[in-house]
């Protein structure tokens, strides 16, 4: 694969996003953070390290705070769940 970014900044930014989300698996971050270079080159901005940290940090956070208490997943609805009567 192309990569067109500068590789040592995203290492230096997933590192750092490592050490804060230290639940999530080192290869989610990385690939979080590669996601967000992407993306911000998708949508025109100029992809620099800090912007890619910021955006990666709330996706990360997101994720975070989107787990269960438990850490267990959650199990899918049934069909009828939402119906009445």
């Amino acid at each position: 694969m192309l990569q067109t970014f500068p590789a040592t900044g995203l290492q230096h930014v997933a590192r750092r996003l490592n050490d804060e989300f230290g639940s999530l698996s080192p290869r989610f971050v990385e690939r979080c953070v590669c996601d967000a270079w992407n993306c911000a080159e998708h949508l025109g901005f100029q992809a620099t390290p800090v912007l890619v940290e910021r955006v990666a940090r709330e996706r990360l956070q997101a994720m975070v705070m989107s787990q269960p208490p438990s850490g267990r997943p959650v199990p899918p609805r049934l069909p009828d769940h939402d119906t009445f009567g």
